[in-house]
């Protein structure tokens, strides 16, 4: 066993190495070295890294050219200190090459840099331009220090971190400071705590 884990170390990590940083560890691991079918399978306290990028989960899977395609089953959760961002979900596809994350199952996010989290069942995150669109039954909390925290809820939540900027669509909801709206779409500048309102609308305010 030690001479299999040997030689697998020596196949694939120069490979891993050579390829952005990606560094992985597993208490098991299979390899497949066939043209078109290479991966390698970690299971057993399976982790990788890519650059500041840490993602650990039951099982994870790399597989196409230069190792581009990780996926993760299994008590996943991802962490990103430089970026501020963390998630707990069962599984996610990541995308190396178009940096760009998948979940479709039910997620938790904290982004400490914003001061938000959010839940959903289903997630794309594009990594290039720190863009994230959740969906399903979607709930937004975002910390404003004095007036409390900002609940939201929506169908569809799009959640751009570059400019702090959320939009609520489809059966969209804000809870706020003892004030409550609701409309088609909501858009929320969480730097100035401003909320606009498209298409049919109700909303409480306290005088």
């Amino acid at each position: 066993m030690r001479k299999f884990l040997a030689l697998i170390a020596l196949i694939v990590l120069p490979a891993l190495l050579f390829a952005d940083n990606i560094t992985f560890s597993g208490g098991t691991s299979s390899i497949v070295l066939r043209d078109g079918r290479e991966n390698v399978v970690l299971s057993g306290g399976a982790s990788v890294t890519v650059e500041s990028m840490e993602i650990s989960a039951d099982s994870i899977t790399l597989s196409g050219d230069n190792w581009r395609y990780v996926s993760c089953s299994g008590n996943t959760t991802v962490k990103d200190e430089s970026r501020g961002i963390s998630i707990r979900t069962s599984s996610i596809w990541y995308d190396r090459s178009a940096e760009r994350i998948l979940i479709s199952s039910w997620f938790e996010i904290d982004d400490t840099e914003n001061e938000v989290s959010a839940t959903g069942a289903a997630l794309e995150y594009s990594l290039s331009d720190e863009r994230l669109q959740l969906d399903k039954d979607v709930s937004l909390l975002k910390n404003t220090d004095d007036n409390g925290i900002m609940r939201c809820s929506a169908e569809s939540v799009i959640f751009s971190r570059s400019d702090n900027t959320v939009q609520l669509r489809g059966s969209a909801s804000v809870d706020w400071d003892g004030d409550s709206y609701e409309a088609e779409v909501i858009s929320v500048d969480l730097d100035t705590d401003s909320i606009s309102l498209d298409g049919r609308i109700r909303g409480t305010i306290n005088g």
